[in-house]
């Protein structure tokens, strides 16, 4: 064995190939040039190869040019081996390289015969461009749907759009609506409240009236004939100085001196009570305004007045709450073109509810605190440089909130339990002033300064 290996790489008695070529120098050249750039050829290919099949990762069947990759460095080596012969005679080896070559490039011929069926498979250049141009159409083709999609979508975004913003502005056209459904009912019910508690008020005063001019009309010739009477009494008495026992008995039983000095106090209070009524009548006439114009010049301290004589029982004192009192600071104010009526309905509404807050502080503070603060409530009047009325009423209870003053003009927003108020008051008279006389109504408040309200109207409403 070691002899068959020893021969295997030995020259032994063979002659290089260079003798056949006689050493020849340019036909040694001939061959020794020809096969390295043979040899050179072939070790390029497998390189290339190997960097064609690692850029194309997609390839079918990538082994077959593995398979030829070894077949053409077989083949570079055998003509390596060309040139090694011309001075080496190892032909032993050089036959070995040529039988593997062998091998390997009957083994490529028989895989290529195989494979020929799946290369015959793969579409040809014109099928290529075929396909590609379906391709290529079917792309413009989802291109142009594509387009028309998004034309169509942009469109569906511009229809939504109008309708949203449509059905928006309805939107707002319909709250707007029930805004104004909602005022105009409230404005109603206060109207028609204020209308009643006029007619209720005007009926009153004219049943009132009658009756109380009849009194008052009489009380005169009543004190002139009770003085005629007294007169003649004593007239009798200085001419009769001893009258029957029977008149004598009279006389004293009945008092006739305490008689002659009540009678005349009598009559003087009746006058003076049938005057306080004629004045709360007349007080009341004027504020229901149900006998006059809607718009008319009117004086506007005469309608304070009037509202303060309603609220009267309230302002008195009652069990568990002091009286309130009013302090009242008139400017020097003409009569001014106005809605009266609807004036006084402002005055009610916030004179009320400065009662209802002072009456809710005197729940919560003890007697003690009530007699050493009085409560009050503050009205002045003025004439500013505009020719506007501003007319300020302002009461010492608590202070009134920076959120419920935001909300305090609102429609139904009430701070009161449920049952004693419906928050309407001070909306109509909000608008009362604002709609009605082009006027401002505000509300300030303060800690420990309570709260006021600031009315300002202009003189006239031309």
């Amino acid at each position: 064995m070691q002899e068959m290996w020893k021969t295997f790489f030995s020259s032994g008695p063979f002659i290089p190939h260079g003798h056949c070529y006689l050493w020849q120098t340019p036909l040694v050249w001939l061959h020794l040039t020809s096969d390295s750039i043979i040899a050179l050829a072939y070790f390029s290919i497998p390189i290339t190869l190997v960097y064609f099949i690692s850029k194309r990762e997609d390839l079918p069947f990538d082994w077959i040019f593995a398979m030829f990759g070894g077949f053409i460095v077989a083949c570079g080596i055998t003509h390596i081996f060309e040139v090694w012969t011309l001075w080496h005679p190892t032909y032993w080896i050089s036959g070995t390289m040529k039988a593997i070559t062998a091998m390997i490039s009957f083994a490529t011929a028989i895989l290529l015969v195989d494979l020929m069926p799946q290369a015959l498979a793969l579409p040809s250049p014109a099928q290529l461009e075929s396909a590609n141009r379906l391709l290529e159409a079917e792309i413009v083709e989802r291109q142009l749907a594509e387009a028309a999609l998004q034309k169509a979508k942009e469109e569906l975004e511009i229809r939504v759009e109008e309708r949203t913003a449509e059905l928006k502005c309805q939107t707002q056209q319909l709250e707007q609506a029930l805004s104004e459904l909602k005022q105009a009912q409230s404005n109603l019910i206060q109207s028609e409240k204020m209308s009643s508690l006029g007619q209720l008020v005007a009926g009153v005063a004219h049943e009132i009236n009658n009756p109380i001019n009849f009194i008052y009309g009489n009380v005169t010739p009543a004190r002139e004939y009770a003085d005629s009477l007294l007169e003649v009494v004593n007239i009798y008495q200085e001419q009769y100085p001893n009258p029957l026992p029977a008149v004598k008995e009279k006389l004293k039983s009945v008092d006739l001196d305490f008689i002659k000095s009540d009678l005349r106090q009598i009559l003087i209070s009746i006058k003076k009570g049938a005057e306080r009524i004629l004045g709360i009548v007349k007080s009341l006439r004027i504020f229901s305004r149900h006998d006059e114009a809607e718009m008319k010049l009117a004086d506007i301290h005469e309608g304070i007045d009037s509202t303060l004589m309603i609220l009267q029982s309230r302002l008195n004192a009652n069990p568990g709450f002091a009286s309130i009192q009013v302090i009242k600071e008139y400017g020097n104010l003409p009569q001014i073109e106005c809605y009266p009526g609807q004036l006084n309905q402002v005055f009610m509404n916030i004179l009320a509810n400065a009662i209802d807050a002072l009456e809710e502080d005197s729940h919560s503070t003890s007697i003690a605190t009530n007699e050493a603060n009085p409560r009050l409530i503050k009205i002045s009047t003025q004439i500013l440089e505009s020719q506007v009325v501003e007319i300020r009423i302002s009461n010492n209870g608590s202070e009134i909130t920076e959120s419920v003053r935001n909300q305090l003009f609102n429609p139904f927003f009430t701070t009161k339990p449920v049952g004693k108020g419906i928050g309407l008051g001070l909306s109509i008279s909000y608008q009362i002033i604002t709609a009605r006389h082009k006027g401002e109504l505000q509300c300030i408040s303060a800690p420990g300064k309570g709260a006021e309200f600031i009315i300002k109207i202009p003189m006239s409403l031309q």
